[in-house]
């Protein structure tokens, strides 16, 4: 919960530094001159602006790559079972349900296939909860990663901006106070590294969230379906 907070409140200072930032790049020298800082940026070592990009791609396929399973991941549980209910058999069931989409369809004919092949009904519950571990497996992947991009960004970030800083006092220290404009430029650049480790890393952290809010109602209306999937198979006439 802590770590939690402090991710938050990064972004939160993130989010004013850029709303504070943005009438002044209204002005078209003032944007000229702001592209030309973050190329100046990009091309200065340890080269985290370019690092930042690559993890913004990485980022963004994640999330496309989540949602669309997820989309596909989502069924309605109250259906299949009216369905498997109205069956006479698991073989007229698994035709009813042979194309449903969704996690919880893919456990149901899992359990009904073997319930099928004449799998016995106190191990019927073993074989559901095997192929939901599977499905869970799946709703899991790649989310740790998702995880990563959250709390890796604004401190790549933050490395950007410190080297940077070492850098501008590095110049106050040879020159002195005599040019501040030269110190307040090195600063500016040094905090855009920090504004795009927080621009990757919001969105990550939302879509992070978004996910696994979806895994968990998947696994509750999975967890209910399967009670009373169960429950039909050790009826008498299943």
């Amino acid at each position: 919960m802590r770590l939690l907070h402090d991710k938050a409140f990064r972004m939160a200072v993130g989010v004013v530094l850029l709303s504070c930032a943005a009438p002044a790049l209204a002005d078209e020298p003032v944007q000229k001159s702001a592209l030309n800082m973050v190329w100046d940026v990009a091309l200065s070592p340890p080269y985290v602006f370019f690092l930042l990009i690559a993890c913004s791609i990485f980022t963004a396929t994640l999330i496309i790559e989540r949602w669309t399973f997820y989309r596909k991941a989502t069924g309605n549980t109250e259906d299949l079972l009216q369905q498997v209910k109205r069956a006479g058999s698991p073989t007229d069931a698994l035709g009813f349900i042979s194309a449903a989409p969704g996690v919880a369809a893919k456990v149901m004919r899992a359990t009904l296939q073997a319930a099928k092949d004449g799998c016995p009904a106190d191990q019927l519950e073993n074989v559901a909860q095997s192929a939901s571990t599977k499905e869970l497996i799946r709703m899991e992947q790649y989310l740790p990663q998702l995880d990563s991009m959250v709390t890796l960004c604004p401190l790549l970030g933050l490395l950007g901006t410190t080297v940077g800083m070492i850098k501008s006092f590095s110049i106050v220290a040879a020159i002195g106070m005599s040019d501040p404009t030269k110190l307040a430029g090195g600063i500016s650049e040094a905090l855009i590294n920090t504004a795009a480790g927080l621009a990757v890393a919001i969105p990550a952290l939302f879509a992070y969230n978004y996910f696994n809010g979806k895994k968990e109602a998947i696994l509750m209306d999975l967890e209910r379906g399967l009670t009373d999937l169960l429950l039909i198979l050790k009826a008498p006439h299943h």
